[in-house]
């Protein structure tokens, strides 16, 4: 196996790209123009956040699939899937299991040991590895020396009435001037939530999670850090999918090299290796109809590699430059058993096929970063070039009428990204931002090599193509930022992304292809289709943190089409004939919402009172040739109040949902069998107690 040692240093850049900070992160060097909001008072120490796509929705135009409890897939900007990039420590990589994405890799990783959480719109930082919609980098956990030997506590505990769900978490960490480590571990059990109309929907879910962290200081300027992290989850229920997730293990390993000023003009030099691995069985033993169909998949999951990256002083200007290397190896199979009873005698029947077959996927790529500052512009250039290589030992074929649908399994790909970033302060307090890239993607393991499985949106079974082409996203971004100490913090930013080779799924003939799954329409394979396109805009308001009244207020849209697609005409359960449809939306784009939050600080900051009010306008630019429908807008009012009474010890208590409102986010998918959204929660009460020194 082939491994290139990665970097991990996470520091802002004079970049233009939209990145904003979950939780605080120290910032070196010039704040780049109008591109980092840190949300410094919205962790999950202080709200009531299943999981880490539960708290990537409250960033403007992120948002996210829900299929269950828990375990929310997250959507940029209407980008979703591999068309993110979202990683661990600066680098990491995790394939999940499922083909229908019960685990997001967000879901891998609990919000409790989470630092902070970077996403960065657009395809312009290409340091990280491809690059086509967006980035999440979740950080857990940073090295800190002391001067003198220390050992330190953090303990926390969260409860909430109405999914009876509670949380834990306990981590131990210290060191002294040579070394760092960090040991913790934490729990989850929640029980099925109540909608707003009381209805009890079956999203109960238990997950066990432990870090571990040792650091070495080799030099004053040179550290090494083995971290392995494992989470594992039980008994995970998504009432909008046919199975539920039985278990999850998953075990990741990273080995981090980081030297600083090692020579004159190097001004760092770092290093990763990694392994994750994820053991997903699902099967459907908690469902109604378990006792006539038994149906179990299960599916390994490997993603290995690293990178590695060096940076040039060049003057008052910068090179970084570096290499990376992923390794995605699939495997997994779906057994299905059918139970007769024939007249008290009982038989059973058992089907068994393979979801992948060894496949693979091998990036290789190259990337090249220059930051300098021309008179009064900060500019930021970015290159990237990546070879991409998949096979799979699929021996399925589908050939019709001297057409291959399904025969050749190896695919090859020479792939360039670039992106261009230039911000000027055109006064004192006003700065103008603009970017222009191009990132590109391969096709994933789901849209190269899946086989009849209903994963998609729609009712349909779906097939893989291994001759996809990748996807090319050509996006700009304007962005203008206006920050007084006295008035506050205003960001605009609009932008605008036209995707070609787009790959979506169009149907095969009954001829060619016919469905394995029950109740679905036909087969549909992954093609590439010419173009479609994607506006939208996001704002943001900030009041300054010097005064006691506090609050801000956020709004964001996002609009995609597809100047030409197909509509299949369905009449009575079947397709009986299809029409060409002009300028459709896209299908699951969320609508345009905002929020409004205030605070006020009492008894010198220890007592804060937060009330958040939501605002979601109905979707009705929904997709035709989906057979998409509308949602209607809503409005939610959340509360909380923060304690602080000793330097060591935070309260905080609230009620989300306080009107108990019945509502569903568009993105929720139907609860399997049925035509209804998965609604969200009802009104609950919580409260978390955290305890560190």
């Amino acid at each position: 196996m082939v491994l290139f040692c990665g970097f991990s240093i996470c520091k802002a850049q004079n970049t233009t790209d939209t990145l904003i900070h979950l939780n605080e992160v120290l910032i070196e060097g010039k704040k780049p123009a109008h591109t980092i909001i840190q949300l410094k008072s919205r962790s999950f120490e202080v709200k009531s956040i299943p999981d880490i796509g539960d708290l990537l929705r409250t960033v403007p135009n992120v948002s996210g699939i829900r299929k269950g409890g828990a375990c929310i897939d997250p959507v940029i900007r209407g980008f979703r899937y591999s068309q993110l990039n979202i990683m661990l420590n600066n680098g990491t990589k995790i394939e999940g299991g499922c083909p229908n994405r019960m685990d997001p890799v967000t879901s891998h990783v609990e919000e409790e040991d989470v630092k902070n959480i970077e996403v960065i719109k657009g395809p312009y930082v290409l340091k990280y590895g491809p690059s086509f919609g967006g980035i999440v980098n979740m950080i857990t956990d940073m090295p800190h020396f002391y001067s003198n030997p220390e050992l330190h506590t953090r303990a926390f505990y969260g409860f909430e009435t109405n999914a009876n769900g509670q949380r834990e978490h306990l981590s131990l960490y210290g060191g002294n001037k040579s070394l760092y480590f960090n040991v913790s571990g934490g729990y989850k059990n929640f029980g099925n939530y109540k909608d707003g109309n009381d209805k009890t929907i079956k999203t109960s879910f238990q997950k066990y999670n432990f870090l571990g962290n040792l650091a070495y200081r080799i030099k004053q300027n040179q550290m090494l850090m083995l971290s392995y992290y494992e989470t594992h989850g039980r008994d995970v229920l998504f009432p909008a999918l046919a199975m539920d997730e039985k278990s999850d293990d998953t075990r990741i390993f990273s080995l981090d090299y980081h030297a600083k000023q090692l020579a004159k003009n190097i001004r760092f030099f770092d290093c990763k290796i990694y392994r994750s691995q994820v053991d997903h069985l699902m099967d459907n033993s908690k469902r109604a109809n378990y006792s006539t169909m038994e149906a179990v998949s299960d599916v390994d999951a490997l993603n290995s590699g690293g990178r590695t990256e060096i940076g040039f002083l060049l003057g008052k200007s910068m090179l970084n430059i570096g290499a990376d290397y992923e390794r995605i190896d699939k495997d997994g199979n779906k057994k299905m058993t059918m139970i007769m009873d024939m007249g008290g005698i009982i038989t059973r029947s058992t089907k068994k096929f393979n979801i992948w077959n060894k496949a693979l996927i091998q990036n290789t790529g190259v990337f090249a970063e220059y930051i300098t500052n021309i008179k009064s512009f900060n500019v930021v250039a970015s290159l990237r070039g990546d070879y991409n290589a998949a096979s799979s030992d699929d021996t399925l074929t589908l050939e019709k009428d001297g057409t291959n649908y399904f025969t050749d399994n190896s695919s090859n790909f020479i792939n360039y990204s670039f992106g261009f970033t230039i911000s000027r302060k055109i006064m004192e307090n006003f700065n103008v931002g603009f970017s222009i890239g191009m990132g590109t993607r391969s096709p994933n393991m789901l849209e190269r090599y899946i086989k009849f499985m209903p994963v998609g949106f729609d009712n349909y079974d779906y097939l893989g193509n291994p001759q996809l082409k990748p996807e090319k996203n050509h996006q700009l971004d304007i962005s203008l930022e206006y920050d007084n100490e006295t008035f506050g913090n205003v960001l605009v930013n609009g932008f605008y992304s036209h995707i070609t080779d787009y790959i979506t799924g169009q149907m095969l003939s009954p001829s060619v292809a016919t469905p394995q799954s029950q109740w679905v329409l036909g087969v549909k394979q992954f093609k590439n289709v010419d173009e479609v396109n994607f506006t939208g805009f996001e704002l943001k308001y900030q009041l300054p943190d010097k005064y006691r009244f506090g609050g801000s207020l956020q709004a964001a849209y996002t609009r995609a089409t597809i100047p030409s697609t197909t509509k299949y005409i369905v009449v009575n359960n079947e397709v009986t004939s299809e029409k060409i449809i002009h300028n459709d939306p896209l299908p699951e784009i969320p609508p345009f919402e905002s929020t409004l939050e205030l605070n006020y600080k009492l008894l010198n900051n220890k007592l804060i009172p937060s009330l958040s009010w939501r605002l979601v306008a109905e979707q009705n630019q929904v997709s035709d040739a989906f057979y998409e429908a509308t949602t209607p807008g809503f409005q939610l009012l959340n509360f909380s109040l923060t304690y602080t009474p000793y330097k060591f010890v935070t309260i905080a208590s609230g009620v989300k949902n306080i009107f108990d409102k019945p509502y569903y986010e568009h993105l929720n998918r139907k609860i399997i069998g049925s035509t209804s959204k998965l609604y969200e929660p009802g009104r609950s009460f919580f409260i978390n107690l955290l305890i560190q020194f």
